[in-house]
């Protein structure tokens, strides 16, 4: 089966964010099933990612084969989840219907060049496949709630008391501020009275 140039580029790109490639043709109890690339990962995950070209088959024969491959993975009772990603033109609306049927699909367009725009393209297209960044924990603070008393430190003994009702809730301190600008406001409004 070819590989072409937009088939490479995602596999490429699969390849660098930890996925890594299965041997082709791709074999589920003894029934071999031919994509221009099949991968799995990233790390300890088990999804399996069918790379199929819309240029180069038509969307008939792939939704065939992609329903195939779901078909022997229900068989065998995997558990792997599978995706389909999808590059050249879109497929027809109804065939794209019959593939998520059966898995996910990401129909991801033509991705030729390799330029930086390309590439954020291909990031974004593909940023459900890919690992979440580390969250930078520099700057977290232990203990919000320690952090948040030093913040209101200099405020009104008021002000500061709404701290208590946070361990409550969203919609505790907002019935705290609410009674506090009832108390505030009322006294204004009899003053203008």
């Amino acid at each position: 089966m070819n590989i072409s140039a937009p088939v490479e580029r995602v596999t490429e790109f699969l390849v660098r964010v930890g996925f890594r490639i299965l041997p082709s043709p791709l074999v589920i109890n003894q029934s071999k099933f031919r994509f221009p690339a099949v991968l799995m990962g990233p790390e300890k995950a088990s999804e399996i990612i069918l790379i199929g070209d819309t240029v180069e088959e038509k969307d008939t024969e792939l939704v065939r084969r992609i329903q195939a491959v779901a078909r022997a993975l229900d068989l065998a009772r995997s558990r792997n989840p599978l995706t389909a990603v999808l590059v050249g033109p879109r497929p027809h609306p109804d065939h794209l219907a019959r593939i998520t049927q059966v898995c996910r699909a990401l129909p991801v367009g033509t991705v030729s060049s390799r330029d930086g725009d390309s590439e954020k393209l291909l990031s974004n297209w593909l940023a459900v496949l890919t690992p979440l960044d580390q969250i930078d924990t520099d700057g977290v603070v232990a203990d919000p709630m320690a952090e948040l008393a030093k913040r209101l430190h200099g405020l009104s003994e008021e002000v500061a008391g709404l701290q208590v009702h946070a361990a409550d809730g969203v919609g505790a301190v907002e019935a705290a501020v609410n009674t506090l600008l009832e108390v505030r406001l009322s006294a204004a409004w009899e003053d203008n009275v």
